[in-house]
């Protein structure tokens, strides 16, 4: 009987101890599947993240592919014609201010003609008076032997001394005159000689500038004409844009993005910004050196 009790005893912790071990299993499966649920979650979030750049999904919305690629081949083209610019050197800028200094000169030689001819009609003019004057001097001269009184002949004095004085005024005037003409007869003469010298050395540099143009005029006619074809394919927005970085860059308007960083000045971009340059539904400059950024996975498509 104490067997028995002692058996059933046993048999009875032996199934308490089976209950517990089944329970603990139960909650490390519970636990598991959570764990693999959780991972689960966790890569499907990187797929929908990874999913969010593929061609897939980037072919649903704008881009601004095809205008990157325009960017790219203006690009090419820009750098060979700055190429071209710089065989001729600075024989461009320079007729342009041998032109300049011309037209300052001429129009500066121009101005002292025109005041030295106001002058020489001014010193005319004057002359002709004192001849006026002199006739007139004589006259009251020859009169002052027939006068009648004395007040009558103080009179023409006065006259005679009056007109003196403007006939000495006059005459001071006209030797002014004379003086300024002549310094300006000496600028003028230094101002034809610098306009012939400008002249000649515009022949020079021009004679130049043409057989250099005639040289690369094959060339850049061509260049000239693809650019004109790939910019009839941008926006006007995109070509005022492109064209003033082009300006400031001479020919490298845009820079390929690589390894994070700007391919013209070298300087890193800001991971979120590569992500952005590479979906390509915006155009995006650097913002250090304000070049367009490409992403390198374009140039190698």
């Amino acid at each position: 009987m104490i067997m028995n009790e002692i058996q059933e005893t046993k048999n009875t912790d032996s199934n308490e101890e089976k209950e517990i071990s089944d329970s603990s299993d139960e909650i490390t499966k519970k636990e598991n599947s959570g764990s693999t649920e959780t991972d689960s979650d966790e890569n499907s979030q990187e797929s929908r993240f990874q999913e969010y750049f593929s061609e897939n999904v980037e072919s649903e919305n704008p881009k601004m592919t095809e205008t990157l690629k325009v960017f790219l081949q203006l690009k090419n083209i820009d750098e060979e014609l700055f190429e071209i610019e710089e065989e001729k050197g600075d024989l461009p800028d320079t007729i342009k201010n041998i032109k300049s200094g011309i037209e300052n000169s001429e129009r500066e030689l121009s101005g002292i003609k025109e005041k030295q001819k106001n002058l020489l009609n001014e010193r005319a003019g004057l002359a002709e008076e004192n001849s006026s004057f002199e006739e007139k001097i004589n006259k009251y001269d020859e009169q002052k032997y027939n006068v009648r009184s004395n007040s009558e002949y103080d009179e023409i004095v006065k006259t005679i001394e009056s007109l003196f004085e403007e006939v000495k005024k006059k005459e001071a005037r006209i030797k002014a005159i004379d003086n300024e003409s002549q310094n300006f007869a000496s600028d003028i003469e230094t101002l034809e000689k610098k306009l012939e010298e400008l002249n000649s050395d515009l022949g020079e540099k021009q004679t130049l500038l043409d057989e250099l143009d005639e040289q690369f005029k094959q060339e850049e006619t061509v260049l000239r004409e693809k650019r004109n074809e790939l910019t009839s394919r941008l926006s006007s927005d995109n070509i005022s844009l492109y064209d003033r970085i082009n300006k400031m860059h001479k020919g490298e308007a845009t820079a390929i993005v690589r390894r994070s960083n700007c391919s013209g000045c070298f300087n890193s971009i800001p991971p979120q910004r590569v992500i952005e340059i590479r979906v390509a539904e915006k155009i995006y400059t650097c913002q250090s050196c304000g070049r367009i950024l490409i992403s390198e996975e374009l140039t190698a498509n």
